[in-house]
């Protein structure tokens, strides 16, 4: 079951989490979601509890990741 929140920030609206799949997916303010797959649970933890969703993003996810629009 995947898990599911919402943020309060300028550049991320929501993620969505599957721990059995590793698949992350990531709903930007601008409507888009994107689909990273094998997403390890331990930076996915250290992505939700950090203080700026967008900086952690451009600098841990963004080109670290291969991902596809949904």
């Amino acid at each position: 079951m995947a898990e599911v929140m919402m943020h309060r920030s300028s550049f991320i609206e929501a993620t969505s989490y599957d721990r059995a799949s590793g698949d992350l997916e990531i709903t930007f303010a601008d409507g888009k979601t994107f689909r990273y797959e094998g997403f390890p649970p331990a930076t996915y933890t250290a992505f939700i509890t950090s203080p700026s969703k967008g900086r952690f993003f451009h600098m841990r996810i963004k080109d670290a990741f291969a991902a596809e629009e949904v």
